[in-house]
Order: structure tokens, then C-alpha cells, then sequence
């Protein structure tokens, strides 16, 4: 997951800018061309001025996600994604002095609701409620305007408007014409100033058929699942970032309005801004939009640490799907020098098809199907897990691909030499070469970093540290986490042909 982020920023590549167009040293250009500013109530503010065309990628991006949850309110970091599309007191509404009591009894009755399915699915006052709340609903849509947005964004010249939630981050994003800049920062202001949370009830029945379809009915997605829960035994990473069923379907509006109020604070919150402009003026114009959003205390990081794990721990899951396989190692998370090492490793192993593992498995041997590995899931913020992905083909079983597995690796571990790691580092170079040449794409990297990892910088001296890496250390690294009490596998069989 993480090398999808990585790398880019480490090649020449050829960089647009208003006078020329050269080939030079992408490390540098960004030490150069990145603005970072603080605003006094904490939020990091970093720009760039670059290209021709008068365009911005806007995004914002919040250091929470789904490790930021407790168990009682797991999924509230996407919900609250979702809720942030509905609008506030001013957009989104026709009447928001109309609106706002039936909100308040929708909010009521809902609560009620759930509180009393989950103390007896079998309450006789279920039924009326729901008709109430139903009727309600009605009633505000008459009031609402749907989409507020897009509609806004979209008359304005925007394009990619869209947000995500992930295990570490939050973020919003949307592309719009330089001119609009101030259009956007009103917008964006006040939908974090002032949100409401509309719809509520509708939107988290979507969301349980969301996870529905990502989990339940994808044979990847009910591995991944299985696979992380049993990986962490204590620390959130082991939660799908959608939240479990249950926990999306009791989640009130008093959970959601307290986790924002808890996380979208000014200290984990980084706007980023690349494109053609004046950043002194865009300084000025996010200053006089977003200072004025109120500092608030920092909750810190999560207190749980994940325990030494001591065994093997292996799951079996079945599905109506041919047969996959997960293996995967606990391992430090950036900026430690052994995540480094492992990036090396995965991209020896499982990146693209003259990797080690893909060539011998896939292409000469044909016992898989489809093999890859990633170094850095299910998050960067907090140590994680270094992982193979293997399906076997028809015919052979997922055992035996299990132990074809095991085999090239100490062949691996065995044979290792300095062009093995040099080709590594060359594919880095070329990787995501183009990633840099559009402003989304600077947006995207630099707002992960500074926010994930607290420091855009990481980017900009990656390749010198992939490049202090040496035989010694992938094999003294190999060794020290490529251990069976240190492993988690999980094994998705055809429940159609049992095992």
C-alpha cells in the first residue's frame, strides 16, 4: 500500500514550470518550490506555484482515520466523510429555520430506535417510530437541496471533487480554476465551521450496503478482513476502516458530532494547494478563511500498543471463490531504516513480473495465478505488516502454493546480491514517474506525507536512504522479522469444493 506513494518524488522527470521546461532533479525542485506556512490556530498550510494552466488541486486532509477509533465507535471516521458532503446552516438547505426542528426530532427518534433495538429487537414501539421517522424524512425533503457541492463545484469549473478514508487519514479533495480560489476556502471553511449532519439515517444504511458489497460479496474483501483481524489483537489497525456491521448500524449523530469535535481540530489538519498562483496572495486568502476556526486541545496518538506477538496465528475462511492465500510479517513503520529495508525487499519479491517471486511462482513453476507483496499495510502511522498475496491455479492447492512460498524466500534470503538491490532502487526511480506532472498528483503526495507522517520532507531524501541499503542489511533485517512467531496467515478456501 504504501509504495503507491512512494518513489515518485525520487527520479528525474521532466517538471513544466512558467519559463521552461527541463530535466531536473525532483528532490531539489520540491525543497525549492514547496511554501509551508503555519496558521496561528495550528493548521499546516503547504503550496506550490507551478505550470501553465490556471488551475488549483485544492485538498485538505485530517491525521485521523479508523486507527483513531474506539471499539464503540468504529466506522465513525467514514460516516463522518460521508456526513461533510451534506452541507451546513446555509448550503443544502431551502429553510434552514424549517429544517432545523425536524432535524432535531429525526435525531430524537432515531436514537430512541436504536437504543431500543438494541435493548429488544421485538419492542412493539419499534414499528410506530420508524413511520414517524419516515414521515419526518419526508417532510425534510421537501427542505434539502441534494449534492450541495457538486452542484456548487461543478457550475464553478471543478472537477474531482471526492474524499477518502483510510486507517491514518481523512481527506478532501477537488481541482478548480486559480480565479475561484476564494470560492473555495468560503466553502470549505464553512463546511468544517459549520456542518450539518442531514440525512443521517439514509446515509448509514448506505454505508452498511457499501461494506456489504466490499466484504461481503468480494472474496478479496472478506480475506483482507479476516486476515488484519487476526494480525492485531489489540491495536485498531485490526478494524476494517468502514467500521464492523453492528457498529455502523448503532452509530448515533451524538458519536459522529463527538468524534469531530474530538478530531477535526486546526493541529492535525494540512491544506495543500498546487498550481498556477500567487502564494502570498493565497496565504493571505486561507488565513482570512480558516485562522478564524477555533484551536482545540490534541487528543494525541492511540494509547494501545500492539503486544510482541509469540506464535503463528493462521485463520481459514471460506467463500464462494477459488481459493487465495495472505502471509504476513509485523514490521516497524516509517521513518525507521528497517521499513526502508523492507520496501527493498517487497519490490524483489512481488513487484511486477520479473520479481522473484511472481517469475518463479507464476511464469516458470505456474502454481499461482496472481502473486504480489506490499511493505507498509494496513497503515504508516503505526507499525504494520509486510505481506504476500498469492492465488494458486486450478489444480494446485493452496497448501502446497503456501509452501512454494516459503521455499523462494530462503532461496531469496540465500542468494541476494548488491544488482539485485541496485535494480530494486532503479525501479523506484521509474516508478510513478508521472505522478509529478500534474498538480493533483503533487497535492496528493505532499498532503499524505506531511499529514501521515508529520513531515512532507520524507519524500525528498528516500532514494539516499534506499540507497544505503546493503546485502547485510536485508539479510540481518530477513532474520529478524521473517520468523514463524512472528507471522499471521490467512487462507480463503472454496467453500463450493470444501477444502
Amino acid at each position: 500500500m504504501k509504495r503507491l506513494y512512494l518513489f515518485f518524488i525520487l527520479v528525474l522527470l521532466t517538471i513544466t514550470t512558467d519559463n521552461y521546461s527541463s530535466e531536473i532533479d525532483a528532490s531539489k525542485y520540491l525543497k525549492e518550490r514547496v511554501v509551508e506556512k503555519k496558521l496561528k490556530n495550528g493548521i499546516t498550510l503547504l503550496m506550490m506555484d507551478r505550470g501553465f494552466s490556471s488551475t488549483l488541486a485544492f485538498h485538505i486532509s485530517f491525521r485521523v482515520g479508523s486507527a483513531d477509533e474506539s471499539y464503540n465507535t468504529c466506522g465513525a471516521a467514514h460516516i463522518l466523510e460521508h456526513m461533510l458532503f451534506k452541507g451546513t446552516s446555509t448550503l443544502g438547505t431551502k429553510d434552514y429555520k424549517k429544517e432545523k426542528p425536524i432535524l432535531d426530532r429525526i435525531e430524537a427518534i432515531g436514537e430512541t430506535i436504536d437504543r431500543l433495538r438494541l435493548e429488544n429487537p421485538n419492542n412493539s414501539k419499534i414499528n410506530s417510530l420508524e413511520a414517524e421517522l419516515s414521515e419526518l424524512e419526508k417532510k425534510q425533503d421537501e427542505l434539502i437541496i441534494s449534492s450541495p457541492y457538486d452542484m456548487l463545484y461543478t457550475s464553478n469549473g471543478g472537477v474531482g471533487f471526492n474524499a477518502s478514508t483510510s486507517k491514518d487519514m481523512t481527506g478532501y479533495y477537488i481541482q478548480l480554476p486559480s480565479d475561484r480560489i476564494e470560492l473555495w476556502a468560503r466553502i470549505e471553511s464553512d463546511r468544517l465551521k459549520n456542518p450539518v449532519f442531514r440525512e443521517y439515517y439514509r446515509e448509514r444504511d448506505n454505508i452498511i450496503e457499501e461494506r456489504l458489497m466490499r466484504y461481503h460479496s468480494s472474496s478479496d474483501g472478506f480475506l483482507y478482513e479476516a486476515f488484519f483481524a487476526a494480525a492485531f489483537s489489540a491495536h485498531p489497525y485490526r478494524h476494517p476502516a468502514i467500521g464492523w456491521e453492528s457498529n455502523i448500524k448503532y452509530m448515533s449523530i451524538n458519536d459522529i458530532n463527538g468524534f469531530y469535535n474530538t478530531y477535526y481540530i486546526p493541529s492535525r489538519m494540512t491544506i495543500t494547494i498546487i498550481g498556477k498562483q500567487n502564494t502570498e496572495e493565497t496565504y493571505n486568502i486561507i488565513k482570512k478563511y480558516f485562522e478564524p476556526i477555533r484551536s482545540k486541545p490534541e487528543p494525541g496518538e492511540i494509547k494501545v500498543i500492539e503486544p510482541e506477538q509469540r506464535g503463528e496465528k493462521r485463520v481459514d475462511v471460506y467463500f464462494k471463490s477459488k481459493p487465495s492465500i495472505m502471509i504476513g510479517w509485523k514490521k516497524p513503520a516509517a521513518p525507521a531504516k528497517d521499513d526502508y529495508v523492507f520496501d527493498i525487499i517487497s519490490s524483489i519479491l512481488g513487484s511486477g513480473k520479473s520479481s522473484r517471486l511472481y517469475k518463479s511462482l507464476v511464469i516458470d513453476k505456474k502454481t499461482a495465478s496472481n502473486l504480489y507483496t506490499w511493505s507498509g499495510a494496513p497503515g504508516s502511522r503505526y507499525d504494520n505488516l509486510f505481506i504476500i498475496y498469492a492465488a494458486p491455479i486450478d489444480g494446485v492447492s493452496v497448501e502446497n502454493l503456501e509452501k512454494e512460498i516459503y521455499s523462494e524466500m530462503e532461496r531469496f534470503r540465500k542468494e541476494i546480491n548488491q544488482s539485485d538491490i541496485d535494480k530494486a532502487i532503479n525501479l523506484s526511480e521509474s516508478s510513478y514517474i508521472f505522478s509529478l506532472d500534474s498538480n493533483s498528483g503533487i497535492a496528493w503526495q505532499l498532503s499524505y506525507y506531511q499529514t501521515a507522517l508529520k513531515d512532507w520532507r520524507y519524500m525528498i531524501n528516500y532514494l539516499d536512504n534506499l540507497k544505503r541499503i546493503s546485502v547485510n542489511d536485508i539479510q540481518t533485517v530477513y532474520d529478524k522479522y521473517i520468523r514463524d512467531n512472528n507471522k499471521t496467515v490467512a487462507v480463503l478456501h472454496d467453500e463450493r469444493g470444501g477444502r
